[in-house]
C-alpha cells in the first residue's frame, strides 16, 4: 500500500467514548506487508488504557481494521480506519499534516528577537509565545557558578571582555547584557542557572545546551530546583556517558555523526552505543523514518534569519517531531493557523 507516516497525537480513553483523541503520540511504521502502530505515552500519553499496542494493517487492505492489544486481549474497531486515513494523509506535503497537532517548539536561547538571548526576559518571552521548551546555554565561572551564556567569552553579549571560565561570578554578575549589534533592547543581567530554572519551573520544559562544566554539579542544581525530570540535555556523545552516570534516565539530545545521516546501519550503531532520546538533525525524510523505526524523536535546529512558513512547512513535510527556532512567536502563530484549517 506504500504508506509512510509521521508521528501524530492520539490518546485512548476507557468507556463509551473510547475513540476520542487528545495529546499523546502514536507512531505508525510500515515494514514489509504490514504496518505497526505504537503509543509512546509522551507527556502522559495514552493514560487510561495503560499503553495499548496496535498492529496488523495487512497489505491487502486499504482501510483495514487494526487489532488493539492490551495484555492478552484483542479488540477490533473503527479507530483503525481513522488511523489508517490519518496515516494516508500524513505522507502528503500539505499544511494540515497531523504532525502539526503536536509539534514541539524549542525556543533557541529563548525569545531573543525582542529580548537579549539567554536572559530571564528571553525566558519570559518564550513562555508567553507558548513554546514547549526553553533552550539555554550553560557555562561555569572560574569559582564554580553555573550561568547562561552561549559564547566562551562575554565580548559579544555584554559590556565587558574576557573568557567566562576566567571570571568569577561576582565579576560576571556585575556586567550588563547588551548585545552590541542590537542597541534597541534594554540591557539585562547574566542569570545564574538556578535563577533561570526557577523561572521555568512549572511553566516550560528546559533544553540544556551544556557548554562547559561537570554534569554532577548541574544535576545537584536541578534537584535543588526540582527540575531533574523536566530537562533535556544536549552534549557530545562522550558527554552523554557522563550525564547518564550523574543522572540515570536523563533525556539526551545528540548530533549523529555524518555517516549516520546517510547510512541506516551507522545510525543504528550510533543509537545502540549512545542511546539518545532525540537527534537534532533532519537531512532527509528517509533519515527521519530511520529514527522513527528506532524510537528516536527528531528536533532539528532550523534557526536562521529568514525563517518563514515555507521553511517550516518543509520540515513539517519531513515528518520531524519538532524544531528549534529563533522565532517561537511566529512559529506558534503559524502552527495555530495550520491546525485551524
Amino acid at each position: 500500500m506504500g504508506i509512510r507516516v509521521s508521528t501524530f497525537q492520539c490518546s485512548l480513553r476507557p468507556g463509551p467514548a473510547a475513540a476520542s483523541c487528545s495529546a499523546g503520540p502514536v507512531s505508525l511504521r510500515r515494514s514489509g506487508g504490514s504496518m505497526g502502530v505504537g503509543c509512546e505515552g509522551f507527556a502522559g500519553g495514552c493514560g487510561g488504557w495503560g499503553g495499548w499496542v496496535l498492529a496488523g494493517l495487512g497489505s491487502g487492505s486499504e482501510s483495514g481494521f487494526f487489532s488493539m492489544k492490551r495484555g492478552g486481549m484483542f479488540r477490533w474497531g473503527i479507530l483503525g480506519v481513522a488511523l489508517a486515513a490519518m496515516a494516508w494523509a500524513a505522507d502528503r506535503p500539505v499544511n494540515s499534516l497531523p504532525g502539526a497537532l503536536r509539534w514541539m517548539v524549542v525556543a533557541h536561547r529563548g525569545e531573543h528577537v525582542r529580548n537579549h538571548e539567554n536572559t530571564l526576559e528571553s525566558i519570559e518571552g518564550a513562555i508567553r509565545a507558548g513554546a514547549d521548551l526553553m533552550e539555554m546555554d550553560v557555562r561555569r565561572s572560574s569559582d564554580g557558578q553555573y550561568l547562561l551564556m552561549h559564547d566562551a567569552t562575554v565580548d559579544r553579549m555584554t559590556d565587558g571582555k574576557g573568557r567566562v571560565a576566567e571570571k568569577t561570578w561576582a565579576e560576571l554578575s556585575a556586567l550588563k547584557v547588551a548585545d552590541k549589534a542590537r542597541t534597541n533592547i534594554a540591557s539585562s543581567h547574566i542569570p545564574r542557572l538556578q535563577e533561570a530554572l526557577e523561572a521555568c519551573r512549572g511553566r516550560i520544559q528546559v533544553y540544556l545546551d551544556f557548554k562547559a562544566g561537570d554534569p554532577a554539579d548541574v544535576v545537584r542544581i536541578l534537584k535543588q530546583v526540582g527540575m531533574e525530570s523536566k530537562v533535556w540535555v544536549y552534549d557530545s556523545p562522550g558527554g552523554a556517558v557522563r550525564w547518564r552516570k550523574a543522572l540515570p534516565g536523563v533525556r539526551m539530545i545528540l548530533s549523529p555523526p555524518a555517516e549516520a545521516l546517510r547510512d541506516e546501519e551507522a545510525l543504528r550503531h550510533f543509537v545502540s552505543q549512545y542511546r539518545p532520546e532525540v537527534v537534532d538533525l533532519a537531512p532527509s525524510r528517509e533519515f527521519v523514518d530511520w529514527c522513527r523505526d528506532l524510537g528516536i524523536r527528531v528536533w532539528p535546529d532550523i534557526q536562521r534569519p529568514d525563517e518563514r512558513p515555507s521553511y517550516w512547512e518543509k520540515f513539517l513535510g519531513l515528518g520531524v517531531d519538532g524544531v528549534q527556532t529563533d522565532h517561537p512567536v511566529e512559529l506558534k502563530a503559524w502552527l495555530d493557523s495550520v491546525k485551524s484549517k
